[in-house]
């Protein structure tokens, strides 16, 4: 298995080195490929591409809260009344919005491009290069864009404008400062100043584009990303045609984005005033009728302070009860004794220390003597006596006095009792309304507190906008100014001229392979060997001379090694002992069978073997030419004339030791019946008995089937082909003849090849 495998490696080795070989032979046309390929890309950098440069800034945006002095006011941002942070999506897309494009584009008339005329291409000048400023009226109906006007300078006040309209080149002469109306438009020329005088010995041409496809490109090559996932840094970058341009352009973008926001934040500042003046003048007229209320409320209530208010109700309140207390307590004494005296023991004193009544106590007073004299007096005297009788009579009329005294006291005191309780009441019902008020009276303080807030915010709010439109600084800052690269990122000299090289590498192999597959001829060994069964015997060189290229055995050409390369092959592809007679034969004229079978019997010759060559191309030999000896007498010769024996025939070389040949013969017809006679087997016969080898030139096979009779003869076959002559579907031919044995062991050898360089032995397939 290991042998196998390691075969089938070196195989595919093979493989790989004979087509790297097969493309290696066109290195001159691979060299000439690549100097082709690599000249064209420095000619279209030099003359025809464009360079593309980027340039590159970043810029920062701070995320600027309005009114930050007073805590946090953040969540008023949803209010207006303060500017919302800044979100680095939004900003990307206002900074590419066609808005700031466009404005960028019309304020710095990018849409007018200035060229000079070069001697390959014309070369776009910008900035100081161009003396000129252009206004255009970009609402003409008759304005034509992307139409070349050359401007030709007169003089310091004058000019000429060229151009050509549908065929018509129109020409007219102008003013600096005066509007020009035209047929292709409306605009003006002005110059920056004293036109250098360099600039009249160059054609100066301006073509005006249409802003919207400019506006398009810039967006196109603007192209804006975060520096950093958690940062606020943006980075812009801005392809361009020139490095001062771009830098100008993407500084103009960067400008006019600044301006926007602060246009933008003053703007919202001054609606923000106006707003909050509004609204101010509102509040002021809602607090001063919260006040108005206040005073209503406490002019309807009758308070000044709620809390101190219900303090004095409460006292007072208390006060009244008290005195109530102690009112009926003396309407309770009084009842008393008024109960005894109606009721009681007349022969008791009556209690009245507690009542508060003058007369009623001085009364009492006087009942109670009157009857501490009676009991006195009623111990010495008895109840008829008179003066019992007149105490008797006093004291029952001190009780009626002291009834009625108490009677009244009791009234009047029940009376002030009432009026007390009445005033308590109404103490208490201030007080029970006390919390409802001061709820009520807290609604409206929490109302106005509220509303006196807000307009302290609203006028705090006021002046922070104010002050902002006093000193108007944009919340983004430039990082880094646009900055072109040194070197352009297009045309891509590397790629380039990697791409010409890989052009010019593919080009041939792409034509080669081309080649290969239209070809219908034999074109390498490998191709032979790959659709041939019959063994491979080996391959002949070119040579300048198509005849004789053997001649002794000192000649020592790559060429003559071939041949003697050729014995050994035959030698080891032998099926008979002997291989004595060897036919060489092709499937046309023209592949270099003759070629083969001279040379072949030159070097069996050189080797010291007696060799005879025979000329069996009966209608078109040419054997004999190439070795300068007639034709005749020949085989056609021995064949027709029955009395002519092998010897007459033969020719010895003049020159060359042991070889022989033996010539076609007199011209005949019938060739074919010729070819089958008998004779030709007698002279078969004689020659295999005076020869070491004989070598057999027959006519094509392709042609006609002459050969096919010797077949009989032979011990061996050669069948030539030619490199780039014999065609592919001649070896189906050959594999036929080979399979069949048609022709005994053939054997193949390719002719004309590039060179000798190895040698080796045939292989077979």
């Amino acid at each position: 298995m290991k042998k196998v495998n390691s075969d089938l490696k070196s195989f595919e080795q093979n493989n790989i080195r004979s087509i790297i070989a097969k493309y290696t032979n066109y290195w001159p046309i691979f060299a000439i490929s690549l100097l082709i390929g690599i000249a064209v890309i420095f000619l279209y950098m030099r003359y025809y591409a464009e360079n593309k440069y980027e340039v590159r800034g970043t810029i920062l945006l701070k995320n600027v809260e309005a009114g930050q002095g007073f805590g946090d006011l953040g969540d008023f941002a949803s209010m207006g009344l303060v500017k919302n942070t800044h979100s680095l999506e939004d900003e990307i897309g206002i900074l590419k919005s066609i808005g700031v494009i466009e404005e960028v584009v019309s304020r710095n008339n990018y849409n007018i491009t200035y060229y000079i005329d070069g001697n390959i291409r014309d070369v776009e000048v910008y900035g100081a290069n161009v003396p000129i400023n252009i206004t255009v009226d970009e609402t003409a109906d008759n304005l034509i864009y992307d139409l070349p006007i050359t401007i030709k300078f007169i003089d310091a006040a004058t000019y000429e404008l060229t151009t050509v309209v549908e065929d018509k080149e129109l020409k007219s002469r102008h003013t600096f400062g005066e509007v020009v109306t035209t047929t292709y438009g409306t605009f003006t020329i002005a110059t920056k100043g004293e036109i250098p005088e360099y600039k009249n010995s160059k054609n100066l041409y301006f073509k005006i584009g249409n802003k919207d496809d400019f506006v398009t490109s810039f967006i196109k090559n603007l192209n804006v990303n975060p520096a950093n996932k958690t940062g606020n840094s943006l980075n812009l970058s801005f392809i361009a045609n020139d490095k001062a341009k771009g830098e100008e352009i993407l500084s103009k973008i960067i400008e006019t984005y600044i301006e926007k926001t602060i246009k933008y934040e003053n703007e919202l500042a001054e609606n923000t005033i106006k707003m909050i003046d509004d609204r101010l003048k509102l509040l002021s007229g809602e607090i001063e009728g919260v006040e108005k209320t206040v005073v209503d409320f406490k002019t309807e209530n009758t308070v000044t302070n709620i809390a101190s208010n219900a303090d004095t109700y409460v006292q007072q309140s208390n006060e009244y009860k008290s005195r109530v207390a102690e009112y009926q307590t003396q309407i309770n004494v009084l009842e008393g004794v008024e109960f005894s005296l109606q009721n009681g023991n007349n022969e008791t004193a009556i209690g009245g220390t507690a009542i508060n009544d003058p007369s009623v106590n001085n009364l009492i007073a006087q009942y109670n003597q009157a009857l501490a004299e009676k009991q006195k007096l009623s111990q010495s005297a008895s109840s008829s006596n008179p003066l019992v009788a007149n105490l008797n009579e006093n004291l029952s009329s001190l009780r009626q006095s002291i009834i009625q005294n108490v009677r009244s006291v009791k009234n009047g005191y029940s009376i002030a009792r009432g009026n007390l309780s009445a005033n308590a009441n109404r103490y208490d019902y201030q007080i029970a309304k006390v919390p409802g008020m001061e709820k009520k009276l807290l609604d409206i303080s929490r109302d106005k507190s509220t509303k006196e807030g807000l307009y302290l915010y609203l006028l705090q709010k006021r002046e922070e906008e104010v002050l902002s439109l006093a000193a108007p600084v944009s919340s983004t800052r430039i990082v880094s100014y646009p900055k072109a690269g040194k070197f352009p990122i297009s045309p891509n000299k590397k790629v380039l001229y990697f791409s010409g090289l890989l052009l010019g590498l593919v080009i041939p192999i792409s034509l080669i392979y081309l080649k290969d597959i239209l070809n219908n001829k034999v074109s390498s060994v490998e191709e032979l060997t790959q659709n041939l069964s019959a063994p491979f015997l080996g391959e002949i060189a070119h040579t300048k001379s198509n005849n004789i290229v053997v001649t002794e055995d000192r000649t020592s050409s790559p060429e003559a090694e071939l041949f003697r390369l050729l014995l050994f092959n035959l030698d080891y592809l032998k099926q008979t002992e002997k291989n004595q007679t060897i036919l060489v034969t092709s499937t046309e004229k023209g592949e270099g069978k003759t070629f083969i079978a001279s040379n072949l019997a030159l070097t069996f010759a050189s080797n010291g073997e007696k060799v005879v060559v025979l000329t069996f191309d009966l209608r078109e030999p040419q054997l004999m030419e190439n070795f300068n000896l007639p034709n005749s007498p020949g085989i056609t010769d021995f064949i027709v004339k029955k009395g002519l024996n092998a010897d007459q025939i033969i020719q010895k070389h003049p020159s060359i030791e042991d070889f022989y040949l033996v010539g076609s013969g007199s011209s005949m017809n019938q060739i074919g019946r010729l070819m089958v006679s008998n004779r030709i087997g007698i002279l078969m016969e004689t020659l295999k008995q005076e020869y070491d080898r004989i070598i057999i030139d027959t006519a094509p096979i392709g042609l006609i089937s002459d050969a096919f009779a010797l077949n009989n003869y032979i011990d061996s076959s050669i069948y030539v082909v030619r490199k780039d002559k014999t065609k592919k579907q001649s070896l189906k031919i050959i594999n036929s003849i080979h399979e069949n044995n048609r022709l005994r062991n053939t054997m193949v050898i390719l002719n004309d090849t590039k060179a000798a360089a190895s040698y080796g032995y045939g292989s077979t397939k």
